[in-house]
């Protein structure tokens, strides 16, 4: 475990070294989500890249996004990346913390 300080500017952030990143196994400028744990500590994951097929989705689906879009006035793929986010959190909701 590499114990961090959380550094503060208009977000907030972290700082690896060169070595802290090649331990980890992440190159610089990776996504990280993040989990407060209950003792306080915060659980760091990589973000995984998702590919998506959109011409195999059904035309229902397309325009639900396109409607959703418009009245968030948002880009589609930030709704889909919106919605993908919802669907994992339930998800990991039915998973146990100790078996991720």
């Amino acid at each position: 475990m590499i114990t961090k300080t959380v550094q503060k500017t208009e977000n907030y952030f972290i700082e690896f070294s060169d070595e802290e990143l090649d331990h980890l196994n992440l190159k610089k400028g990776s996504k990280l989500d993040w989990k407060i744990q209950e003792d306080g500590s915060v659980k760091l994951v990589p973000w995984v890249p998702v590919d998506l097929e959109i011409e195999d989705w059904d035309k229902d689906v397309l325009l639900f996004l396109i409607k959703e879009s418009l009245e968030k006035d948002l880009p589609v793929n930030d709704i889909i990346v919106e919605l993908i986010k919802k669907m994992t959190h339930n998800f990991s909701n039915d998973i146990p913390d100790d078996s991720v």
